[in-house]
């Protein structure tokens, strides 16, 4: 096997990684005491994604953000926000909060059962980040180094004519 081909193999495995991490979060959800059936079955037809709870868990450590400062926040257009916070927004996990000078800008406060998600959210990627320190402790510096380079090699290839 080439290096091309098993670069490629760990590459597929992380991005399985990620939809086990969102099967992990549901999981936790469906199990949380805090949540109720009707709650839960909302929730359930809401199919959210990993960007969608991320965004609560941003609006969740000030509990009330400003749009603007949350479109700074993220690593998504504007118009995939939009969609994101609408969609948060239907599913009662956010609400607008009207500013008292302008009509136009708002800020988004959090509910209670968006809470519960960030916080399962963020719990989550804390096991995640300590079992990922774990693996790369097993590494010296130098070779972190390498992996690195190699992956920011990587992600600058660039397809375009």
């Amino acid at each position: 096997m080439t290096n091309l081909q098993t670069l490629r193999q760990v590459i597929q495995s992380l991005e399985a990684h990620r939809g086990d991490f969102h099967d992990v979060l549901m999981q936790r959800m469906r199990h949380d005491s805090r949540l109720t059936p009707t709650q839960l079955e909302h929730l359930g037809h809401q199919r959210l994604n990993h960007s969608e709870i991320e965004i609560l868990s941003l609006v969740n450590q000030t509990h009330e953000l400003p749009y603007k400062t949350l479109t700074s926040q993220v690593n998504f257009s504007q118009g995939m926000l939009s969609r994101y916070v609408k969609k948060l927004l239907t599913a009662e996990l956010l609400v607008k909060v009207p500013l008292p000078n302008n009509k136009k800008a708002y800020d988004l406060a959090i509910t209670p059962t968006g809470t519960i998600l960030a916080e399962l959210h963020d719990a989550l990627h804390r096991e995640e980040a300590a079992a990922y320190n774990t693996v790369l402790a097993q590494f010296s510096e130098s070779e972190l180094e390498t992996t690195e380079a190699v992956l920011r090699a990587m992600g600058q290839v660039s397809l375009k004519a």
